[in-house]
């Protein structure tokens, strides 16, 4: 948690934040879609989904968007959850859409992407100095819940 600043000429903290992961399923965190919690001094920032696809992962992912009926299914995942609110989709990372695609592909903007996340920064609420937060943090969670369960279901497994 700490590091050693007692010979250092810089005293401050090695992280200003608190972070926690609650993944899906069996296995190593890492390997899984989950849940993400950030809360900083200043801003809370909740998020699902997964930060980066391994190249399995990347592969089962560019399969999914692209067929018909379960790329059908990660629209309407994202777009419940935009429904919702004013949720951040992340992931997107190549310019161009990969090699053996086609770029008019009617899902092409997310054949681009090496991850899926979505999420919600905000000002700290007052919800952090009370046992309130926990159903704050489960109400964005079960809002966010389509996108992470997609993956779960579709790419991570």
């Amino acid at each position: 948690i700490n590091r050693d600043t007692r010979f250092s000429a810089d005293k401050t903290p090695y992280k200003t934040y608190l972070d926690m992961m609650f993944w899906l399923g069996e296995g190593r965190s890492r390997d899984k879609a989950g849940y993400f919690f950030r809360m900083t001094p200043t801003t809370l920032h909740l998020g699902a989904g997964k930060h980066g696809f391994d190249k399995a992962q990347l592969r089962a992912w560019r399969e999914a968007v692209a067929d018909d009926a379960r790329g059908a299914g990660v629209v309407a995942a994202i777009g419940k959850v935009q429904g919702a609110g004013d949720y951040e989709i992340g992931g997107e990372h190549y310019k161009r859409v990969p090699r053996g695609y086609d770029a008019e592909h009617p899902r092409a903007d997310l054949l681009r992407y090496s991850a899926l996340w979505v999420g919600r920064e905000v000002p700290l609420p007052d919800a952090v100095y009370s046992a309130s937060l926990l159903d704050l943090v489960i109400e964005q969670f079960q809002t966010m819940a389509p996108v992470a369960d997609w993956l779960a279901a579709e790419v991570i497994g």
